[in-house]
C-alpha cells in the first residue's frame, strides 16, 4: 500500500517534530552511507536543528566532526575552478535538457518525414494517378529513393 502524501508544513507539536526530525535524519544518514558505499565516494553531512533550551546550536555531524572537518578542508583547498568543474547549476541543467529535447525533436521530425514519404510511395505504387503531389514532397521522395538506392548498392558491394 502506498503512503499518503506528506503535507509540507511546519509540525506544530514539539514532540512530533522532534520525532520526525530524528527519523528523517536517520534515513538521510542511511542514504548517504549507501551512496558512499555504492559509488565509493567520500561525503559528510551537517544538520543544524535550531536552538535548544540552553541557546546553543544543536548540530549533528556525520560521520564524525573530525572527518567532516578534514573533508571540508580538502574541498576548500581545491581551486574554485576545480570545485565548480562538475557542479551543475539549474540553468546549465535546463540548457542541457533543452539541447537533448531539441535533438529528440529533430530525430522525430526526420522519422515523421520518412514515414510520410514511404506512405506517398506506397500510394504511388498502388494507384499512381490518384495522388496530388506538391513539388516539395516530390523532391523529398526523390532524395529518399536515391538514399535507398545508395544503401542497397553499398550492401551489394560489402557482400
Amino acid at each position: 500500500m502506498a503512503r499518503a502524501r506528506v503535507k509540507l508544513a511546519r509540525i506544530l507539536n514539539e514532540s512530533k517534530r522532534r520525532a520526525t526530525l530524528k527519523k528523517r535524519r536517520l534515513a538521510l544518514i542511511k542514504s548517504l552511507q549507501t551512496l558512499c558505499v555504492l559509488c565509493k565516494v567520500k561525503a559528510c553531512m551537517i544538520v543544524c536543528d535550531g536552538l535548544n533550551d540552553q541557546s546553543t546550536d544543536n548540530v549533528m555531524v556525520w560521520p564524525s566532526r573530525k572527518e567532516a572537518k578534514t573533508m571540508l578542508a580538502n574541498f576548500n583547498s581545491v581551486s574554485e575552478q576545480k570545485q565548480n568543474k562538475r557542479m551543475v547549476t539549474h540553468e546549465k541543467f535546463l540548457e542541457n535538457m533543452l539541447v537533448n529535447e531539441k535533438s529528440k525533436l529533430q530525430a522525430l521530425k526526420k522519422k515523421n518525414d520518412q514515414m510520410e514519404i514511404e506512405e506517398i510511395l506506397h500510394k504511388l505504387h498502388s494507384a499512381p494517378t490518384s495522388i496530388d503531389l506538391e513539388s516539395g514532397k516530390l523532391s523529398q521522395a526523390y532524395f529518399y529513393i536515391e538514399e535507398l538506392i545508395k544503401m542497397i548498392e553499398e550492401k551489394e558491394i560489402s557482400s
